[in-house]
């Protein structure tokens, strides 16, 4: 009986530290997820596709503090809330709408429709950039997108090109306190599945 109420006063305790500290152990979880390197003037900012709204506004903000003189949109996948206007268009032509929107000037705009997934917009863009006299170039991406999409690129971009990450923020919800929304727990779930996934394709 007194093993039992030993063990039972444990647990209130390890319960009770959990409960008390659930907001820094929950955030941690980000520390999987996020990296961001410090901006520097780059040659291109590469916009993946998914999210325009808020990727895009990022590359806009970006551009017009003056980072990069270009950017480039990659991505097959349609986007699908154009069809119901009966408007087929790729995600990355979707996210040039929201830059010409942000008044970036369609010549500083590059869509290339390749690609459907992380890796295989870092192919086409790696072979775009094995073209190109590139020495710097600025990915950007959601912020809870960041450490998968840093990793995937570094393995197609030349080596002679520096890669720096960029994360946009999302407007949705708060990515240091992903419990509290709906959007969090799902957009936080979903990327720890495609990285656990990405780990064990080997990609």
């Amino acid at each position: 009986m007194k093993k039992w109420g030993i063990a039972f006063c444990v647990l209130l305790f390890l319960s009770f530290t959990l409960f008390v500290f659930r907001a820094p152990i929950l955030r941690s979880f980000t520390c999987l997820l996020i990296t961001q390197d410090t901006l520097e003037k780059a040659d291109a900012i590469i916009v993946l596709s998914g999210g325009s709204y808020d990727r895009g506004n990022k590359a806009a903000e970006i551009f017009k503090q003056g980072f990069a003189p270009l950017i480039i949109c990659p991505g097959s996948n349609p986007a699908y809330e154009f069809k119901i206007l009966n408007i087929n268009i790729t995600e990355s032509e979707q996210a040039k709408m929201n830059l010409l929107r942000l008044g970036i000037p369609d010549s500083a705009i590059v869509v290339i429709n390749k690609g459907t997934s992380t890796y295989e917009e870092a192919q086409a863009i790696g072979e775009y950039l094995k073209t190109k006299p590139y020495k710097k170039i600025i990915l950007l991406t959601s912020l809870y997108h960041t450490k998968r999409a840093k990793q995937v690129f570094e393995k197609f971009i030349p080596h002679n090109i520096k890669l720096i990450v960029c994360g946009a923020k999302s407007s949705r919800f708060d990515e240091y306190n992903w419990w509290r929304s709906e959007d969090g727990l799902i957009s936080m779930n979903n990327e720890l599945i495609k990285k656990v996934y990405y780990i064990l394709k080997g990609k």
